[in-house]
């Protein structure tokens, strides 16, 4: 839930060195978002908040909010955390393809490369990346096609924080293809795209 009224301030509110910006952070790894307060703001400075929020997290779904009022069905059963559900909504939900600035302190990075990885060295790989730069990663998430699994292997990971499971197989014909998309600060494009393509099959 966030205060229509004062979420800008919020945003733009600086810290001191080392200090995380927390309304940032929030917003970067929200699945759904209470705009609350919204009669306190007129429709040009939503529409802002609203702008500002997507600039963090283009695909969160927003629900405007007067005292808090909301359908539960927007926050209830909403299987966050479902990798199926992640699963189906992967191409929307790992989009960003290319290296895109959303805001000073936070950006993505999205990798699509066909073929297959080697389970061993994406384990190795991505178990090294979430332990040196897990503080500065808000949200990882992914679908990928692993070697001899004739499932889709789903993931995603909060900081640290990782869960994934083989999913739906793949269909007979379909291309076998990696999509990753890596959310949150210092995030270099070129060192993430080369560390993954080691892990691809040769």
């Amino acid at each position: 839930m966030v205060d229509a009224k004062h979420l800008i301030m919020h945003l733009d509110e600086d810290k001191p060195e080392g200090v995380e910006n927390e309304a940032v952070e929030q917003l970067a790894f929200a699945d759904r978002i209470l705009l609350n307060k919204c009669d306190l703001v007129d429709d040009a400075g939503l529409a802002e908040v609203e702008r500002r929020i997507r600039a963090i997290n283009q695909g969160v779904q927003i629900q405007r909010t007067v005292q808090s009022q909301v359908s539960m069905d927007f926050i209830l059963g909403i299987q966050a955390f479902s990798l199926d559900k992640i699963l189906q909504m992967d191409d929307e939900f790992l989009s960003d393809e290319q290296e895109h600035q959303h805001d000073d302190r936070v950006s993505s990075v999205g990798i699509h490369v066909t073929g297959e990885v080697e389970q061993s060295k994406l384990d190795e790989w991505l178990g090294w990346f979430l332990k040196e730069k897990g503080t500065d990663v808000f949200r990882t998430k992914g679908v990928l096609a692993v070697k001899n699994m004739k499932e889709k292997f789903v993931f995603q990971a909060v900081h640290m924080a990782f869960a994934g499971s083989p999913q739906r197989s793949w269909a007979e014909g379909e291309e076998r293809v990696c999509k990753l998309t890596f959310i949150g600060k210092n995030l270099n494009r070129q060192e993430l795209e080369e560390g993954f393509r080691k892990c691809m099959v040769k």
